[in-house]
């Protein structure tokens, strides 16, 4: 199972508060009503930004667009996206729904668990590191030192300081050109050596990973030895699960949309969407009256 995300923040001339109804509400509703994209996505995360969060307390710096959505898709391969957003149903229901920037960032990853806390179920307060690596450092080797040496010690610093969950996300190849003509098509991919996801119990253990002096030079220190501390960065986010067809202890029931006989099916589709027959001698053109 591998992760597309989009990280994007509102449109010029919208609020932050009516990106997040159009992307909370309008959007999930088209995503679950949206045959391709139901068999397509096994799982479906939103994270909001929490916004506010000063640089004091973080341990790399925000990004220069002050992301304000992270949106995280479950696919089993590359071909399930494209699939998805090349679909008929796709490119005449959900396409349309314009809300977000054009100046988003795409990624594909896969994960791997580096230490999870008994109990845990996702949600709540996330912080992503999003990390770039120096331009000596290559790629191979910036992933051994982040899983060999790094992740160990950031756990032993933060197990025992709110630290629900930790998994490091390594990239993989994802082609920009197969974005064309879509709502992704001015986004940059692949532009990051790995992303962090730290889940936290709640915003102020969150915090005091970087205002507490001593842990914050820790990491610091840690980071400074195979990131690019400037031209990383971090985001902090509220994470709601949408659907997760997959997740063992958190997996829900399949999605009535691809159940013909269901009422969601039943209402995404039908007679109506049809063009009505013509009518013999009828030109479409009224000349007055009602």
């Amino acid at each position: 199972m591998i992760k597309w995300t989009i990280t994007s923040r509102h449109k010029p001339g919208m609020t932050t508060e009516h990106f997040y109804y159009e992307w909370s509400v309008i959007h999930v509703s088209l995503m679950l009503t949206n045959p391709s994209t139901m068999r397509t996505f096994r799982r479906y995360a939103q994270h909001f930004g929490i916004l506010g969060v000063p640089g004091e307390v973080r341990v790399l710096p925000q990004h220069e667009m002050a992301w304000e959505s992270h949106g995280e898709h479950w696919v089993d391969g590359t071909e399930s996206i494209f699939a998805s957003i090349s679909g008929e149903d796709y490119r005449g229901r959900m396409q349309p729904h314009s809300f977000s920037d054009s100046a988003m960032e795409l990624q594909l990853l896969e994960g791997e668990t580096v230490f999870e806390r008994q109990g845990f179920r996702s949600g709540g307060v996330k912080v992503l590191h999003v990390l770039k690596r120096p331009e000596a450092l290559g790629q191979e080797a910036f992933e051994a030192d982040w899983a060999g040496r790094h992740a160990p010690a950031l756990v032993v610093a933060l197990k025992d300081r709110g630290l629900r969950k930790y998994v490091i996300d390594r990239p993989l190849r994802l082609d920009a050109a197969a974005f064309l003509s879509s709502l992704f098509q001015h986004g940059k991919v692949g532009q990051y050596a790995g992303t962090e996801e730290l889940w936290f119990d709640d915003l102020e253990w969150a915090a005091r990973m970087g205002s507490d002096p001593g842990v914050r030079e820790l990491l610091r220190s840690s980071y400074g030895q195979f990131v690019d501390l400037e031209k990383s960065h971090s985001m902090y986010f509220i994470e709601r699960v949408v659907f997760d067809f997959v997740t063992e202890g958190e997996a829900m029931p399949p999605a009535a949309v691809l159940d013909p006989e269901s009422l969601e099916a039943r209402t995404s589709g039908g007679d109506w969407q049809v063009a009505a027959p013509a009518l013999a001698g009828w030109s479409g053109v009224t000349t007055g009256g009602h």
